[in-house]
């Protein structure tokens, strides 16, 4: 049988759905083994029979730590969410880690496992006992070549003074002259870890069914924001930069800004609100721990030039590419800017005395590769219509040609941003 490379695992070379092996971890957690690694029933002076499969586990969960239990996850052969998008050259070729604090964040997880066997309804409950105010959940997971690797060996789990650290083997489960499937396998654990005061750190040592090592520390995104359809800003000069906008009615009063400049992230953005400032940095380039990313795309079959004439449509999508569920504020708020010789401005306003912009302060939970999208049709009315606030809002003065700015302000910490074009 040939080995797949690692690069044909993101390729998918060779896979086929169904052919996953659930996976389950070897160690018994009530004490029923023999004190040995050998299998329980085993004398430890007699030799494993080299012609049978792994012994299965007493029970579903094993303990992995002092303070540490794991429970195994079916193994795929259908590549899992962190691997369908990873970016060639990354440590995703090794294996993901995430952290879940809450409840909310692990449901991706669960919606991911196929309904019916045991050991579904195993995790499910395993996760159900998880108290969050003083345990916190890890998802760990690899890859190797062929579906005989169908466990995820987690060992020697430890709270450190910063970190919480441990190891994740993808494993051979065959013995001896048995036939493994030619599938890309993907075997994953849960890991609960419980304590006071637990570290924010996370540094597991995670090794691929091809030896390949690498220590994850739980921040890189579930989606590789590089891998998302559409652009942060035109690659071209703006056709115009406008003087400053005056509108001619005297009760009219321009939308405010909700967020301060220094504050503005383009294209990525941390869960903190961390992010790049610049609006000249490289599409590729995303801060540490990216939880959502912003494109801005043209039409179906567009060159994604970001250049639009008047009476076209811009897409704007909001994508969650964090391993955990996230929540934002309603999908209204946001700015329609255009840069000006006096800085960027919101192109929208209202008139009334007094004129009033109001917004609600729902929280909208995003799970990951979930989230936002709009569509602007680049008119006076396009811009506003489907707006909240629709029925005050108006544009004053008519769009000017020039480079636009769409920031939405309900991430937490900031405001996320893409740019385009205008040509009128």
């Amino acid at each position: 049988m040939t080995t797949p490379t690692r690069r044909e695992v993101l390729l998918g070379i060779g896979t086929a759905a169904g052919l996953g092996v659930a996976g389950c971890l070897d160690a018994p957690t009530d004490g029923g083994g023999n004190g040995t690694d050998e299998p329980p029933g085993t004398d430890p002076g007699e030799e494993t029979p080299t012609d049978q499969p792994d012994p299965p586990s007493d029970g579903p969960v094993e303990r992995v730590g002092d303070r540490a239990v794991a429970i195994g996850l079916p193994a795929e052969s259908a590549a899992p969410r962190w691997a369908r998008d990873a970016a060639s050259g990354t440590d995703q070729l090794v294996g993901y880690v995430t952290r879940f604090d809450s409840p909310a964040g692990v449901q991706w997880v669960l919606e991911d496992l196929r309904e019916g066997p045991e050991r579904s309804a195993a995790i499910r409950e395993f996760v159900d006992e998880t108290d969050f105010g003083d345990a916190t959940l890890l998802y760990v997971g690899s890859v190797g070549p062929n579906t005989c690797y169908a466990r995820l060996e987690v060992r020697d789990v430890r709270v450190e003074s910063d970190a919480i650290t441990g190891t994740a083997t993808a494993v051979d489960t065959s013995r001896g002259d048995v036939g493994c499937g030619e599938a890309i396998t993907y075997p994953a654990a849960l890991v609960r870890v419980s304590g006071d005061d637990l570290p924010a750190g996370t540094a597991f040592t995670v090794t691929n069914g091809w030896g390949d090592a690498a220590t994850l520390d739980g921040t890189d995104p579930l989606i590789d924001p590089a891998t998302l359809p559409g652009r942060i800003r035109p690659p071209t000069d703006p056709p115009a930069e406008p003087d400053a906008l005056r509108c001619s009615a005297d009760d009219f009063e321009r939308h405010p800004a909700w967020f301060d400049e220094a504050d503005v992230a383009y294209g990525s953005i941390g869960a903190d609100g961390a992010g790049d400032g610049s609006e000249t940095h490289d599409d590729d380039a995303a801060p540490p721990d990216p939880a959502f990313a912003l494109r801005a795309r043209g039409p179906e079959g567009s060159d994604d030039s970001l250049r639009f004439e008047r009476g076209e449509t811009v897409s704007i999508d909001l994508v969650n590419v964090a391993g955990r569920t996230l929540t934002t504020g309603n999908r209204h708020k946001y700015a329609l800017q255009v840069r000006t010789s006096e800085g960027w401005t919101d192109v929208r306003g209202a008139r009334g005395d007094p004129a009033r912009f109001e917004y609600t302060d729902e929280g909208v939970g995003h799970p990951p590769g979930e989230g936002f999208e709009w569509a602007l049709e680049l008119t006076e009315d396009g811009v506003v219509e489907g707006h909240p606030l629709a029925d005050r809002l108006t544009v004053c003065p008519d769009l000017q040609p020039g480079r636009y700015r769409f920031a939405y302000w309900g991430v937490p910490g900031g405001a996320i941003a893409v740019t385009f074009d205008f040509l009128g």
